[in-house]
């Protein structure tokens, strides 16, 4: 029916201008529902592996270059065939990183990336371990681990203690420039402390214990009023 050029539908009202027809027993202008696609099976299938994609180009070739060089020196994955210490690796990680964190990008003698180097470390602990041929020697505590947690702790009350500190700075720093806009009279009376109203040239009352513009009153030889303290 699909050949036809109209409906032989019995009182059919096709139009070829709409592409339709009036009843609704017939089928003629009625498209075909669109059949699904089927899904790719390797999609399928490859959504439960894991993505080894997401690993950057970048970092692999920087380790590849680390295991090459290696590789030269001795065999392809030898760690395989060879009891291998924890320690041996765990320690040339360690030189390799603290070397990239001063400013070595790479290593003297074969300028292999230190940061390859590092990761190549890393893979062949990783390796080792899968295999059965990692002498396990780490120095293991977990005293230590505990305490490296725990650090979090004091890490976090030492910035609150820094925090409080800005805060008193600041409320000084605000205190002093309002200060700097009132007369000496204002300011002392806000700190408590005496005021001095004697004439010029005559000696200061002196309170036990007071301090004036940064001089002890421990006796009457203490400058006349107005005094200018040190710049």
């Amino acid at each position: 029916m699909a050949g036809l050029s109209s409906c032989i539908h019995p009182a059919c009202s096709y139009s070829k201008a709409t592409g339709t027809c009036g009843n609704e027993q017939c089928n003629f202008s009625k498209p075909r529902a669109a059949e699904a696609k089927p899904a790719n099976p390797k999609a399928a299938f490859g959504d439960k592996k894991p993505p080894l994609g997401y690993i950057p180009l970048s970092a692999q070739l920087a380790e590849l270059e680390a295991l090459y060089d290696g590789m030269l020196k001795y065999e392809p994955l030898n760690w395989r065939e060879t009891m291998v210490e924890a320690m041996t690796y765990v320690e040339a990680a360690m030189r390799h990183l603290q070397l990239w964190k001063v400013g070595e990008e790479m290593t003297r003698d074969t300028l292999v990336k230190n940061l390859g180097a590092v990761k190549a470390c890393c893979t062949i602990l990783i390796d080792a371990q899968a295999h059965g041929t990692l002498i396990d020697n780490r120095p293991k505590s977990q005293v230590e681990a505990d305490l490296l947690h725990a650090g979090e702790e004091w890490v976090e009350r030492l910035k609150a203690v820094q925090r409080e500190r800005d805060r008193q700075k600041q409320q000084a720093l605000r205190a002093t420039i309002v200060l700097d806009e009132i007369s000496e009279e204002t300011a002392r009376n806000l700190m408590g402390e005496p005021v001095n109203n004697t004439k010029p040239g005559v000696p200061i009352p002196i309170l036990e214990g007071v301090f004036v513009d940064g001089f002890s009153a421990l006796d009457a030889k203490f400058p006349p009023w107005p005094y200018s303290g040190p710049l």
